[in-house]
């Protein structure tokens, strides 16, 4: 029987997963949250609702943003940060990635595993039939290939970047500016641009357009259309959209391809 106590709620509760055994817990943080250095047992997966997810090692800080799938391999030390109003599910699972097994890393989403999160981001599927979810979405995730894309800083986030990231990844938008935040950190303008060159080596206006580009896949990957995304990351037309969700694409070397 594997035992875990960690980030996964915050009572600090104690759940069990039994051995070839599969868990999905979804938690709501509306205030921000963090646990010292700890590990598990067992592999998880961090799939993000809505909000931010930060996993600590000894020398990065690995970010996950709305749509994102993060892998943690059993016994990984790692401390952890969930920004406000986040919405997360963890799917616990005893079995073990062949691939890349000692790393954190974040994987690809595919449709199907994003809308089998979906099942729990409100509720949970009935009790009859959670178990067959489970299963499948347990296939499904480990099918997934492992992202290039990943969000990472070095070392520990400097604490005037996490109030930019937290209005960033609870409302993604293409109209967010590093001039609107600036005044919410204590801040100026250049010193938050030197921040993110220094942390991440690419500027604010980098690192947002990525945000609002997995929150768009998050919603093409739910069955939104490309004109409801347009407006709902606020683009002025959905060929504005089309254009940066292609260029978006284009640098991950992926094929784009635009609901209707």
């Amino acid at each position: 029987m594997l035992w875990l106590k960690s980030h996964l709620n915050k009572d600090d509760l104690l759940m069990t997963i039994e051995k070839d055994d599969h868990q999905v817990i979804t938690t709501v943080y509306d205030s921000h949250f963090s646990c010292d250095f700890h590990q598990h047992d067992f592999a998880h997966f961090i799939y993000v609702h809505q909000g931010c997810h930060i996993l600590y090692t000894d020398e990065q800080s690995i970010l996950s943003t709305p749509g994102n799938l993060t892998y943690v391999p059993s016994h990984t030390p790692h401390r952890a940060e969930v920004l406000t109003h986040s919405r997360l599910s963890f799917l616990c699972t005893t079995v073990q990635l062949q691939s890349e097994s000692d790393k954190i890393n974040l994987f690809s989403v595919s449709p199907i595993v994003a809308q089998l999160f979906q099942l729990w981001e409100y509720d949970q599927p009935k009790e009859c039939l959670e178990k067959h979810y489970i299963q499948v979405l347990v296939d499904q995730t480990l099918q997934c290939e492992t992202s290039s894309a990943s969000l990472v800083a070095r070392g520990s986030l400097d604490r005037r970047l996490l109030s930019v990231i937290d209005t960033l990844s609870n409302q993604p938008n293409i109209k967010i500016s590093i001039s609107d935040l600036a005044a919410t950190t204590g801040a100026s303008v250049r010193t938050l641009n030197r921040l993110f060159l220094t942390y991440f080596d690419s500027s604010f206006k980098d690192i947002r357009n990525k945000v609002v580009m997995d929150r768009a896949e998050q919603l093409m990957n739910q069955g939104m259309t490309a004109t409801d995304i347009a407006y709902e990351l606020q683009y002025s037309s959905l060929s504005a959209f089309s254009s940066a969700f292609k260029e978006h694409k284009k640098k991950n070397n992926l094929n784009a391809v635009l609901p209707k």
